[in-house]
């Protein structure tokens, strides 16, 4: 197989490949593309290769990059375990259900202001109008960040997210456009660094004060700590919001009758995001990488060989889901793995879930029906998979 898994292609491209290798049967193959990786496709192995942390690390997750550049490093991600606790548990109160319940206000404003302003036009390219704005407005705002970043914050993570993908070096040949988005998000960080250290706020609502205060193992965060979770805290709450509430919208307005029920019904709406988080899983798959020689399920693997877990393979299995190919607001959900599993299973997934309820529920209050513009061609990009757009209209209001 020669598979590039970050590649633009039309709709539905990626969820129909997942089906195919989960169908052909054969549970790890040999990907040639790039350097070359191995691809495992059955709910077991995956679930394996993110339990055992000593055979499989995240001393890179780039399936395409198994030397990691270190100005590519997130915090913890790149940490194996028991290592990248310490900042796991530094991190877990900002994003405690206690703590996402004190920012459901700001969230609701954020999607109802956005949709209010372009209500009156009759249409949206939603993937960028709304789904990406709004992930990065709130996020600012819950950081206590200034809202006049988020436009160069909204291009590097675009450019961040084509780069570790592999979606660049395969247009390309090399990594500068994300180099060049790194830097540019670092920048940001250092302003919020030097600003909190210099007149810090309080650290209950504001997160780098928070960083520049806190204490881990009894000794400040450094600088190179701090930029390392606000890389992870802009790309990865960012851009995965932006995808989902995309593919959520998408299949709103591609399957009215779910919409429909869904309106009659709001009751329904922590279902339907479930469901969507479930049918079209956003994070294709992971990458780890092999950190000893092991001989794995009939296979020999060697030590800095990179591994590709695919994460819709394990979302789609018949074993584990009635139905699987089908979208099931009904379903009686299984635990799925659009969010991990183990040791660095998303940190953020209750703010993931509320953000995309929330902002379900005020597109819906000001624009309840809606369709995707007659003759529009929508198109996925790979490994993070994401809508490149996603024209909507509706009846314009006088």
């Amino acid at each position: 197989m020669n598979f590039d898994y970050a590649k633009i292609r039309p709709c539905g491209s990626y969820r129909q490949k997942a089906m195919e290798l989960r169908d052909e049967g054969t549970p790890i193959w040999v990907n040639d593309f790039a350097q070359g990786f191995w691809v495992v496709t059955t709910q077991e192995l995956v679930r394996e290769v993110y339990l055992k942390a000593d055979i499989f690390t995240t001393d890179s997750v780039m399936a395409v990059e198994p030397e990691t550049d270190p100005k590519h490093i997130l915090l913890p991600l790149n940490l194996n375990p028991p290592h990248h606790r310490k900042y796991r548990n530094l991190l877990a109160p900002w994003f405690s259900q206690t703590k996402v319940k004190e920012l459901e206000p700001l969230l609701r404003a954020s999607a109802r202001n956005l949709v209010e302003g372009f209500l009156a036009a009759g249409k949206v390219d939603a993937a960028w109008d709304f789904c990406a704005l709004l992930p990065i407005n709130s996020l600012l705002g819950a950081a206590n960040m200034p809202m006049s970043v988020a436009p160069q914050l909204m291009q590097a993570i675009n450019d961040f997210t084509r780069g570790f993908s592999g979606l660049e070096a395969t247009e390309t040949g090399g990594t500068e456009g994300m180099d060049a988005a790194v830097d540019a998000i670092h920048g940001v960080t250092n302003q919020m660094i030097a600003e909190r250290r210099a007149r810090p706020l309080d650290a209950k609502d504001d997160f780098y004060t928070y960083l520049t205060t806190e204490l881990v193992e009894g000794r400040p965060l450094t600088d190179d700590e701090i930029r390392q979770i606000g890389l992870i805290y802009v790309v990865a709450g960012m851009e995965t919001i932006r995808a989902q509430l995309g593919w959520l919208l998408y299949h709103m307005a591609k399957v009215p009758t779910d919409r429909e029920r869904v309106l009659a019904d709001p009751r329904l709406i922590p279902a339907a995001v479930e469901e969507s988080i479930r049918y079209y899983t956003v994070i294709w798959g992971v990458g780890r990488k092999v950190g000893q020689d092991v001989h794995w399920h009939g296979v020999d693997l060697k030590k800095g060989d990179m591994i590709y877990a695919l994460n819709d393979a394990f979302n789609r299995d018949p074993k584990r889901f009635a139905d699987p190919d089908t979208f099931d607001l009904d379903r009686k959900m299984a635990p799925h793995l659009s969010f991990g599993f183990g040791a660095h299973s998303c940190i953020g997934m209750h703010l993931a879930r509320t953000q995309l309820e929330v902002a379900l529920e005020e597109f819906h209050r000001l624009i309840p029906d809606y369709a995707i513009e007659h003759g529009a061609v929508i198109e996925e990009r790979g490994s993070e998979v994401t809508l490149q757009s996603l024209p909507l209209t509706w009846a314009a209001r006088a």
